[in-house]
């Protein structure tokens, strides 16, 4: 029984503090408690998944369910960059490309959105385990840290900005470079 509060405890105070800062960002002028209330939830989670299985575990769980949340929020509620307006579009389209012109855009969208941030925080952990000198079991940990993190706020930057080129040509040039960096010079 008291796993399951740890859980529900951890995975409530996560949900509440993504929405109240959600809510607060929606709302036009400043909304300093409801802002300083969701980041006190957030961090209660990390407090709750830390105490529960340790600190290594602990945080990363409470990013990845914080990432996930604000995900959904997004995915949900969301206004996803879209262009010009339905006639707009409709008018400078032609009838028979328009189909397959939409799949490559939905497709690109994909890429940018799903695939391309979770590349990045791969690329990002391996770099991290690589280049830092301490022990094995700190090494891991920190890139795991490191991996979810990068994951996480290149996914908010790609929901975020209104010209996808942008997060998605420097999350793939920074894959691209990464990649090399880490392949063996033999």
């Amino acid at each position: 029984m008291p796993g399951f509060l740890i859980i529900t405890g951890g995975l409530a105070s996560a949900c509440a503090g993504i929405l109240l800062l959600y809510v607060a960002w929606r709302h036009k002028g400043t909304q300093p408690v409801r802002s300083l209330l969701g980041w006190g939830l957030l961090l209660l989670s990390a407090w709750v998944w830390s105490s529960a299985l340790g600190v290594e575990y602990g945080i990363s769980i409470a990013t990845l369910i914080a990432m996930l949340t604000v995900f959904i929020l997004i995915g949900l509620t969301g206004e996803w960059p879209t262009g010009p307006s339905a006639p707009e579009r409709q008018r400078k389209a032609d009838g028979a490309a328009r189909p397959a012109r939409l799949w490559l855009r939905g497709t690109a969208r994909f890429f940018a959105v799903v695939i391309l941030p979770a590349v990045s925080g791969v690329v990002a952990g391996l770099l991290l385990f690589g280049v830092l000198g301490i022990a094995d079991g700190s090494r891991l940990i920190a890139a795991a840290f490191c991996s979810t993190t990068v994951w996480t706020l290149a996914v908010v930057w790609c929901c975020a900005d209104k010209i996808l080129m942008r997060p998605g040509a420097t999350l793939a040039a920074f894959s691209l470079i990464g990649g090399l960096w880490l392949m063996p010079a033999g």
